[in-house]
């Protein structure tokens, strides 16, 4: 007889853990705590663990010590070479409960979740498109020529705006060094309204 797995569920979110632990660092994504800030001059990152501030560190020195052994890919994280190595297996361990949908990542089960529900949280700043992915509202900014001249990523200290993600979050961490989550602010760019 198999005894069954006990999972710690998050009380506010859908996700649940097999371990106290993961699931306590689970709960500091609600809480907003992330006790580990990068140690890179000018960098102003923080993170909830320490293996995550370590993994984000390596993309300050460009180290990928994470080899995989059935091809030359080397990637930053342990993390990333995980998903990386579901390429050579197959392995899609998220599985949807409503029909025969699988993937190799959790954001992409998030994602078509949406379309047994409908929901579509993304909006478009400037009109009424709603979609069920981000990268939609990205497409739908950038190349439908419906919002000529519209820039989607908008500095919230200065007149700065961009259409290239990477610019937009070198600009927030190197210009407003006092902005204490710029990984937010980027996340949160492209809902700016027009004035």
């Amino acid at each position: 007889n198999r005894l069954k797995k006990v999972l710690f569920e998050c009380e506010l979110c859908e996700r649940s853990f097999s371990e106290k632990w993961a699931l306590n660092n689970h709960m500091k994504l609600h809480t907003g705590d992330k006790p580990y800030k990068c140690g890179w001059p000018s960098c102003h990152y923080a993170f909830l663990t320490l293996s995550a501030m370590k993994d984000h560190h390596r993309t300050h020195t460009g180290e990928k010590s994470f080899l995989c052994d059935l091809c030359g890919f080397a990637g930053g994280t342990r993390h990333a070479l995980t998903k990386h190595r579901r390429q050579h297996t197959g392995e899609r361990p998220f599985k949807c409960q409503l029909c025969n949908f699988a993937s190799t990542t959790q954001s992409h089960l998030t994602r078509h979740k949406r379309v047994h529900t409908g929901e579509k949280p993304y909006r478009c700043p400037w009109c009424d498109y709603r979609s069920n992915c981000a990268e939609n509202i990205r497409k739908h900014i950038l190349h439908t020529g419906k919002h000529e001249g519209v820039k989607m990523y908008n500095c919230p200290k200065c007149s700065y705006a961009t259409n290239a993600p990477m610019d937009f979050r070198n600009h927030l961490k190197e210009t407003h060094p006092d902005i204490e989550n710029p990984d937010l602010a980027y996340l949160h760019a492209g809902t700016t309204k027009i004035n």
